[in-house]
């Protein structure tokens, strides 16, 4: 189970960073697809409305798959490679 989620948060990045690459800023006048003018592929309401929804949604994943990882990771009982460190103790005289 932690390995497909593990999976699907990777795959989650991945395509959240395509998103938001896709996307062309507010005040921006070209988009990573050139111009915004009404002859490009997303220039539509309906296109940025569709990308808007899409980016919050793999942004929802990601958030869910986050804290599932971290919940599994706490309770598995994993430590830390500094517990394993013993610091030498200074004698007095």
């Amino acid at each position: 189970m932690y390995t497909l989620v593990l999976i699907l948060h990777i795959v989650a990045c991945l395509f959240l960073i395509c998103l938001v690459l896709m996307q062309s800023g507010k005040g921006s006048a070209a988009g990573i697809f050139g111009s915004s003018n009404s002859d490009s592929v997303f220039a539509g309401p309906s296109a940025a409305t569709f990308i808007t929804k899409l980016t919050a949604g793999v942004a929802a994943v990601l958030i869910f798959t986050s804290i599932f990882l971290t919940i599994s990771v706490s309770k598995r009982g994993m430590s830390s490679v500094v517990d394993n460190v013993k610091v030498p103790v200074s004698q007095t005289k």
